[in-house]
């Protein structure tokens, strides 16, 4: 009897995988704290992917497929055994298919071991802080872990903006809306606009990813909203840069004064490895929480001089990336090598 994707599933939730990896002419794939661990089983055939993919395919997804050549949606699995999101598409050997694990328990900033200072920033009544870090750096449990914070502490009306929605929110002290992308509504765009209609306190959305939905994120933070939101970018510095780089020349000018009067932070993370490969990863981060001296840095298009601007203010609470490395460097089981070569690439 041939396995179910199911029985796949099983499996990596037994060996508490984050990702699984499915695709034909090779054994099934589980990635386990990073380390991606190759099954010994047989190599899955062309044949069978179709018959494997069935179960969680619909008739509108099974267009999808035969249409875009993909299909990216999440589900609940088995009740509150995970949350499962997946990508299906169509590759040179026929449908493969890529799987992310996501906990049912929202996690906290403590058991994500992230700085309190994210628990402070949560309170903040106002304004624009951003979670950046390259892909599958934990980002989107981090801005979980931060909308945890604020709805066991604040009576708030939180709005979040995703595609596809991943965490499942309980309300305690806050009130939850969350608006699925593509599903019940087209845009980030549309979303962030009809958001602001909804009496809400707080706004979360999914990435930054264009210029228009900046501008209404900026928007919402001027207006007396708390934006949480995230881009693939690694440093305060890089993120400013990506941000204004989405506006014409013309616009520029406006769009620092106008960023450097709502934004309030940037977190940057970045996971690093444990020696033994079943343990969890490290995080690594930089926290710059804007003061006056930074606000007028990202003003006048200085972004060279934030880092010195950052270990200045580190009574403030600015943490630079190498502080951060440092500090793990004295904890036992990460891999000090990693460590050591992000630490050089910083010197040059």
């Amino acid at each position: 009897m041939k396995p179910e994707v199911f029985d796949y599933f099983e499996r990596a939730l037994e060996l508490g995988a984050s990702d699984l990896i499915l695709k034909p002419g090779a054994p099934p794939s589980f990635r386990v704290n990073r380390h991606l661990i190759i099954s010994e089983d047989e190599a899955l055939a062309p044949q069978q992917m179709y018959d494997l993919f069935l179960p969680i395919v619909d008739a509108t997804q099974q267009e999808d497929l035969r249409s875009k050549f993909y299909v990216n949606s999440i589900f609940s699995y088995r009740g509150n055994r995970a949350r499962i999101r997946y990508y299906i598409f169509q590759q040179r050997e026929g449908l493969a298919g890529s799987f992310r694990f996501i906990p049912p328990k929202v996690p906290s900033i403590k058991s994500l071991r992230l700085p309190e200072a994210l628990i402070n920033i949560a309170a903040r009544p106002r304004g624009l802080f951003l979670i950046t870090g390259p892909s599958c750096s934990g980002k989107s449990m981090t801005i979980a872990a931060m909308a945890d914070a604020i709805n066991k502490r604040f009576a708030r009306h939180i709005i979040t903006m995703e595609n596809p929605i991943e965490v499942i929110y309980t309300p305690n002290q806050s009130v939850f809306t969350q608006v699925e992308i593509g599903k019940v509504i087209n845009t980030y765009y549309d979303a962030l606009i009809n958001a602001l209609r909804e009496d809400p306190d707080v706004m979360i959305i999914g990435e930054l990813k264009e210029r228009a939905i900046i501008e209404q994120a900026l928007m919402a933070a001027e207006t007396g909203h708390l934006v949480l939101s995230s881009l693939p970018t690694m440093g305060s510095a890089q993120t400013i840069e990506h941000i204004i780089s989405m506006y014409p020349p013309g616009k520029q000018e406006e769009a620092r004064s106008q960023l450097s009067l709502s934004l309030i932070g940037i977190f940057s993370q970045m996971l690093v490895p444990n020696i033994d490969p079943m343990q969890s990863p490290s995080v690594a981060y930089e926290l710059m929480l804007v003061n006056s001296a930074i606000r007028n840095l990202i003003r006048d298009k200085k972004y060279n001089q934030l880092n010195t601007a950052m270990i200045m203010a580190k009574r403030d609470g600015c943490v630079t990336l190498k502080d951060s490395l440092e500090k793990l460097m004295r904890e036992e089981g990460v891999d000090q090598a990693y460590i050591k070569s992000l630490l050089q690439e910083l010197e040059e």
